[in-house]
């Protein structure tokens, strides 16, 4: 991938890419090469940095000790879940409910209630990545091509096809398809945790 993202120490993301596009609201944001991405969550200028982190004291230390990870055995597939990594986007559960359980967060995930190809599709269409499987040995992490940016509202910037440098790198990490706090409440930053739900963030 041509395109990266880095990070300076509490400040802004950084987007090097000539040819990306950012969309939020389905709209095509206009944007700078190099662009500067706001992660603290009080820009007036969102999404991009008006150097509001340094009023706010924003500080982009990873603070997790430990990621939490879970697997989910079944017969034809084994399905991963990076819990540190979730955004919350609820797409396992809305696609397929019958595998991806809500309400229960020590064992949710079902992999004998479906079809292999079904569950497959669904790990494929997290946003964030948190979701892979395993399959006669062999662990399956989606990955995407072409460079883009989908800036949820109230939520992450889902990346797509852009390579992340100079950060930690999670377990069954996709090195193309992941998504990054924006709110700046992340526990494990510069990855999105759903903590701008739990915080009730709005931008």
């Amino acid at each position: 991938m041509s395109c990266k993202i880095v990070g300076f120490e509490n400040g802004p993301l950084e987007l090097e890419c000539e040819n990306i596009e950012v969309i939020q609201e389905e709209q095509r944001l206009e944007h700078k090469n190099p662009a500067y991405l706001c992660r603290c969550g009080a820009s007036k200028n969102k999404p991009f940095c008006d150097g509001s982190h340094t009023k706010a004291g924003f500080v982009s230390k990873n603070d997790i000790s430990k990621e939490v990870l879970q697997s989910y055995e079944g017969k034809e597939l084994t399905v991963n879940f990076n819990r540190s990594i979730c955004s919350g986007a609820s797409k396992c559960v809305q696609g397929l409910a019958s595998v991806f359980k809500s309400g229960d967060g020590s064992h949710w995930i079902y992999p004998d209630e479906d079809s292999t190809e079904k569950i497959i599709n669904q790990i494929k269409a997290c946003p964030s990545g948190a979701l892979s499987y395993t399959q006669k040995g062999e662990i399956h992490i989606d990955s995407r091509k072409l460079a883009m940016i989908n800036i949820i509202k109230n939520g992450p910037y889902n990346v797509e096809g852009v390579s992340l440098e100079g950060f930690h790198i999670p377990t069954h990490f996709s090195p193309s398809k992941y998504a990054l706090c924006r709110c700046g409440h992340s526990k494990n930053k510069p990855f999105c945790d759903y903590s701008h739900a739990q915080k009730a963030w709005k931008d």
